[in-house]
């Protein structure tokens, strides 16, 4: 059919057509079908194509829009915060101001410095004789005026230093001759004496801090001036100390717009100097005290906890092992720098900030007052704007997702629809309606002939295998088949190429299960359908012997029970590894694998060399494939292909009656253990001898049609009606 010789007039009939659908032609309609989807699916792949090159530019326009925005509003607040730190640094500024000025008119009252130099004169004279001249009437004296001056501007402690850091004179007669070792004090001293006053900021030291009503300490800032007359070196300073938690805290209190903004200043050491306003959020996490005051200065660590606070989490390290919050590090890490432009920044990208929320803020380094200060607000209500944004975009995106479901639900179905009706669709007289099994090789579709209407199976070689070698080998496949006509063989009915140059053939379509599906849904097989299915395998086999072929790949997946005018009919499949014993190859199709076949079933000769085989090698698959039926597991097993043919090499094959099955002949198992020798020559001889020892054992132990009836109707109601292709093996 396929290489008869057609006249022009038969050839242009063949030609597809868009729309030619006219009556007359019964064939119009198949032809008219493909191109009509063809021309869809062309026309729905560019508006495809042009609604997915829209959303992208949709997508990507609405990214580019957002982050625009997103990093504009990021600046501005950047640029609030530093303007904020700006204001609160001059408000530090006129704060220490203010009383280094107080501090230094102090310092020049008569009645302080007469008092002071002979307190301090009498120190370096008599050393030892400190606590002495506490008790001096100076010392006294210089005391209750000092007391007279506290709380004025918020002094909270007055002290008169020598260079030597001995308190010579103070408010509280008790430290009177004490020496104070702070590091930071004493160097700022050393300074102050050299003729400029200094200012001391805040420190948790004892001697820098005082003890507040609760116990805890109170932040203290110091100012300290030169005693001195006329020009001559001062020998002796006035500190005075202010509680920083009230006035010097209102100056950052009031750094406070918006829900989270905030100023604070912090020490080199990470320890925050000022209140914060998150008192009760921090109480409730667990990082201040429920009572007391001062609520957060020498208490809190301006450190990355790790995570959120106010969402319960707790943080693993200690405060000392965490490190500075990204502001925070940034500022420390200026203290050396000369510029002012380099002792402060902004943060854009949010950060985690000392209680874990992200952040953005602004930082900046004091080093007249060696403290630094971070204005911050969180990265929340920074970006509160963008969710109008971002919903004006979730709903467009919305969109464009069900538009693009839309164009991709389309496609498939287009997609089905053409390789259901596209080129493939007509393979010479079939019509292709579905592809039904897929294999390395080839694919198997469900056709139908155009005008017997009968149900068939078209086997197309796959392109990606389509070499010289594999042609060759499907070409011989159906060669061989075609030449078989015993009716236990599928039937080869056609053969051909598709416009691509791939080979193809049509068979027989069967209805039925597999040898390995019948086990899998049944188990064991009783011994009277064994000898039926193995009695009609071996005469398809011997017809194959007589005509100088072996099959070499006979196995339970390629053995189908079907239903075919009478039941329990079996076909043997996939020819695809026949070799003849009259006629030399002319060329090698085994050349490309090293061993055809499946090990399990294969004879020892073909493991040991692959072009060892003859009729006695089909003799023990058939052995095999009984021993699978009869016991419902393979006779060797492994986890590998090696392992399997090492057993079948050199293990004894074990007897159907050691496997426990209970009423199995004892022909039956002799038969099978005598297709298993591993010596060809102890086997039977020819496929013949096997099917009359079949025939005996089958009149003593028959299987009827009544029993296969009733086996398939069974099989019926568990599965449903099921077609399944001959060739499955594809």
């Amino acid at each position: 059919m396929t290489g008869s010789a057609k006249s022009p007039a038969e050839r242009g009939a063949e030609r597809p057509r868009i729309l030619d659908v006219g009556a007359g032609d019964p064939e119009a309609p198949a032809n008219a079908i493909p191109n009509i989807i063809a021309h869809l699916v062309e026309t729905e792949t560019w508006r495809n194509a042009a609604t997915v090159l829209m959303a992208a530019l949709l997508i990507g326009l609405g990214y580019w829009a957002y982050n625009g925005v997103r990093n504009s509003i990021a600046e501005t607040q950047a640029v609030g915060l530093q303007a904020l730190l700006g204001t609160v640094t001059s408000g530090v500024d006129v704060w220490v101001g203010e009383h280094r000025a107080e501090t230094e008119r102090l310092a020049q009252q008569p009645w302080l410095q007469e008092r002071a130099l002979r307190l301090a004169a009498a120190a370096a004279r008599e050393p030892a004789a400190i606590r002495k001249q506490c008790e001096s009437a100076d010392a006294v004296e210089l005391s209750r005026m000092l007391q007279a001056r506290l709380g004025t501007r918020g002094m909270a402690a007055m002290l008169v230093v020598d260079r030597t850091g001995v308190i010579v004179a103070s408010e509280n007669p008790a430290s009177c001759g004490q020496r104070l070792h702070s590091v930071l004090f004493r160097q700022r001293l050393d300074r102050a004496l050299d003729g400029v006053s200094q200012f001391v900021r805040p420190h948790p030291d004892p001697e820098l801090s005082i003890e507040g009503a609760n116990g805890r300490r109170r932040p203290v800032a110091w100012t300290i001036a030169p005693i001195r007359v006329s020009t001559a070196p001062a020998g002796v300073g006035l500190a005075v100390g202010v509680v920083a938690d009230r006035d010097l805290a209102a100056v950052f209190s009031a750094a406070r717009p918006g829900v989270s903004t905030e100023a604070y200043a912090f020490s080199d050491d990470g320890l925050m100097l000022t209140p914060t306003r998150f008192t009760d959020a921090l109480i409730a996490a667990g990082m201040l005290p429920e009572s007391g005051t001062p609520p957060s200065a020498f208490a809190i660590p301006v450190r990355d906890p790790g995570g959120e606070l106010g969402a319960g989490y707790t943080p693993r390290l200690e405060a000392a092992a965490r490190p500075l919050t990204q502001a925070a590090a940034l500022a420390v890490a200026a203290r050396g720098k000369s510029l002012g432009s380099d002792r402060e920044g902004v943060l854009v990208t949010p950060y985690r900030g000392y209680r874990g929320d992200e952040v953005i803020g602004a930082w900046r380094w004091l080093p007249a007052y060696d403290i630094g200060v971070i204005a911050e607000i969180s990265a929340t209500e920074t970006f509160a704007p963008l969710r109008y944004l971002w919903i004006s975009f979730a709903v467009i995106g919305g969109f464009v997702v069900l538009s693009l479901g839309a164009a991709l639900t389309s496609s498939l179905s287009l997609s089905q629809l053409q390789r259901q009706f596209g080129k493939l669709q007509r393979l010479g007289a079939y019509t292709l309606e579905r592809q039904i099994s897929e294999g390395g090789m080839a694919t198997i579709y469900l056709a139908r002939h155009a005008l017997l209407k009968r149900p068939t199976a078209v086997k197309v070689l796959k392109k990606h295998v389509a070499t010289d070698e594999f042609i060759h080998r499907f070409e011989r496949e159906v060669q061989v088949a075609s030449q078989l006509l015993h009716p236990n063989t599928v039937r080869i009915y056609d053969f051909g190429r598709t416009k691509d140059g791939l080979p193809y053939y049509v068979m027989e379509y069967l209805d039925g299960v597999t040898l390995a599906e019948l086990v899998a849904e049944t188990g064991p097989v009783p011994p009277g359908r064994v000898i039926h299915i193995l009695r009609q395998v071996g005469a398809a086999l011997r017809e194959a012997h007589e005509h100088g072929m072996i099959h070499r790949d006979v196995k339970p997946e390629n053995v189908m029970l079907c239903r075919r005018g009478e039941d329990d009919v079996v076909k043997l499949l996939d020819f695809g590894l026949v070799k003849s014993l009259e006629t030399e190859q002319t060329r090698d199709v085994t050349k490309q694998i090293k061993i055809l076949g499946t090990p399990r079933y294969m004879a020892p000769e073909r493991l040991l060399n692959p072009k060892d085989a003859d009729a006695r090698s089909d003799i023990y698959a058939l052995g095999a494939v009984g021993y699978f039926l009869l016991t419902g597991k393979p006779i060797f097993d492994g986890d590998d292909n090696l392992q399997i043919s090492n057993q079948v090499l050199h293990a004894p094959a074990p007897r159907v009656a050691a496997s426990g099955i209970a009423g199995i002949p004892e022909g039956l198992d002799a038969l099978i253990a005598a297709c298993l020798e591993k010596d060809r020559a102890r086997r039977p001889q020819a496929m013949a001898a096997v099917i009359e020892a079949l025939d005996r054992l089958a009149s003593r132990l028959a299987w009827t049609q009544d029993d296969a009836a009733a086996w398939w109707d069974l099989h019926r109601e568990r599965n449903g009606a099921r077609a399944a292709p001959a060739g499955a093996g594809a």
